[in-house]
């Protein structure tokens, strides 16, 4: 099996439930982080960041093995949140732990 990284973009407010979904799905660590999305894409943006033209989002990402997206992705869906979210998933070409 091949090892991929998946990144969800969500929205501040719905971390946490997107985080507890990933984590029925899988055991790998789940890293997280804010983001401020500058854009001209407000699909997904609430009124206040359509006027601010900044998105406050968080980004969440594991490594997993390309056979669990699906379910991975699946259960975001399934997540209660209040927003869309988006993802990725780009190849794991090498990785490793330097001591």
């Amino acid at each position: 099996m091949s090892e991929v990284l998946l990144t969800f973009h969500c929205a501040a407010a719905d971390a946490e439930a997107v985080g507890e979904a990933i984590r029925q799905k899988s055991a790998a660590p789940l890293h997280q982080r804010a983001e401020a999305v500058m854009g001209r894409d407000f699909s997904d943006a609430m009124t206040g960041e359509q006027v601010s033209g900044l998105l406050r989002r968080s980004a969440i990402e594991l490594v997993t093995e390309e056979n669990t997206v699906e379910a991975i992705v699946a259960a975001v869906a399934d997540a209660r949140r209040r927003s869309p979210v988006r993802w990725q998933v780009v190849p794991v070409l090498q990785r490793g732990r330097i001591a």
